[in-house]
């Protein structure tokens, strides 16, 4: 059984409260670096790339970078989602550790929380890595994630002033009509220099039990090329299970293989296959609705391959 990543949340501590994520209802944890040793070992049978988020951003981590040489050692790619609200100078050397394959910025959780920081307090190191990361002539890509559009066209006005820092800092072009023309499909991503680009997404509701019931019937990615382990240790079928509500067994106490043979994850698995949804959790999951119809967008303005298919 191979998988195309494995979400390995090394932290659930995040410092902003974003209105697009659920309230967090565990306990704050970081993963021990023992623990991550043993489970990047154990983990090179199964993938070939980690991502160190589920919810939490790995920036709040002062050793971060002891993660990442653990990941290098095991021969491990890494990718790094964060909000940047404690991106640092001191992090741009970390940054480039080699071990990295992509980094993802969430641009739009600054408009989604109540920021004492302006958008320039905010951006400006996020775009000083960039350049700093394109004069080293970096091997990894960069995501600005736009993960903020809907039909209201709510974060509009945002997004332009996003657009136009960009532009003023790269001596790029990019125009926010190309975005919300609704006579053009819409770009995934967009380029803005070399291995880095915009990337774009609708905002989308995190599966709960209290959510309204969605089908039985469908698919999804998890299980398939991802799955995820929690920084308790749990292990869960995918990015969004960040409570661990479909709990698959626990590293601290079972072997990686063992929890992945298990007669749950073979009915899960076989479910999606089967174009049927078992638990009753991904039963009220409205983003694997995504896999079950067409692309709304068609092709990009220029493709970043370095983007995964979901979270």
């Amino acid at each position: 059984m191979k998988f195309k990543k494995v979400h390995v949340e090394i932290t659930n501590i995040c410092n902003l409260k974003c209105s697009f994520c659920p309230p967090k209802t565990v306990p704050n944890e970081t993963m021990n670096l023992e623990k991550f040793d043993k489970l990047n070992f154990q983990l090179k049978d199964f993938t070939k790339e980690l991502a160190y988020h589920i919810v939490g951003d790995p920036l709040v981590l002062s050793n971060l970078e002891s993660y990442l040489n653990i990941s290098l050692k095991h021969n491990l790619k890494v990718n790094i989602t964060t909000t940047a609200n404690n991106l640092k100078k001191e992090h741009f050397d970390v940054l480039m550790n080699e071990t990295i394959r992509q980094i993802n910025f969430s641009i739009n959780s600054y408009n989604a929380n109540s920021h004492k920081k302006t958008l320039d307090e905010y951006i400006n190191p996020i775009l000083d890595f960039c350049e700093y990361a394109l004069s080293k002539n970096q091997h990894f890509f960069i995501n600005l994630r736009i993960w903020n559009l809907d039909e209201h066209q709510s974060a509009k006005e945002f997004n332009k002033q996003v657009f136009q820092k960009v532009n003023e800092r790269f001596d790029s072009n990019i125009d926010i009509a190309e975005l919300y023309d609704v006579n053009k499909p819409r770009p995934k991503n967009i380029r803005i220099a070399r291995m880095m680009f915009f990337n774009f997404d609708e905002y989308f509701n995190w599966p709960s039990l209290n959510n309204d019931f969605v089908s039985k019937e469908g698919t999804c990615y998890g299980l398939d090329s991802h799955f995820g382990i929690l920084s308790s240790g749990n292990v869960v079928p995918c990015c969004l299970d960040k409570d661990a509500i479909i709990n698959l067994g626990n590293i601290n106490n079972s072997q990686l293989k063992d929890i992945l043979s298990s007669n749950k994850v073979k009915d899960i698995r076989k479910g999606f296959k089967e174009n049927r949804v078992i638990e009753e959790f991904c039963q009220k999951c409205e983003y694997r609705t995504r896999f079950d119809k067409p692309k709304k967008e068609s092709k990009n303005i220029e493709v970043n391959k370095g983007e995964a298919e979901s979270c």
